[in-house]
């Protein structure tokens, strides 16, 4: 939906099945990223352990972002 006074646009659009499949995705490779992270951590892999971890976050961050900006608009 994009109104005449802003250019902000309906993120819920879509089909619910990708939506579906993007999320499963997203799920999933936080799930990865955290077990390379335990992995890596177990093993003394310290500076794959800490990239790791830093991806989880802002794969999180990023979901709230999305989560906020859905609902808003």
């Amino acid at each position: 939906m994009i109104s005449a006074m802003s250019d902000s646009v309906n993120l819920a659009a879509g089909d619910p099945a990708l939506w579906t499949l993007g999320v499963t995705a997203y799920a999933a490779a936080i799930l990865v990223c955290t077990g390379v992270a335990v992995n890596a951590a177990a093993r003394g892999r310290r500076r794959a352990a800490i990239v790791m971890a830093v991806t989880v976050v802002l794969l999180s961050l990023a979901g709230v972002v999305v989560a906020v900006l859905s609902s808003t608009h």
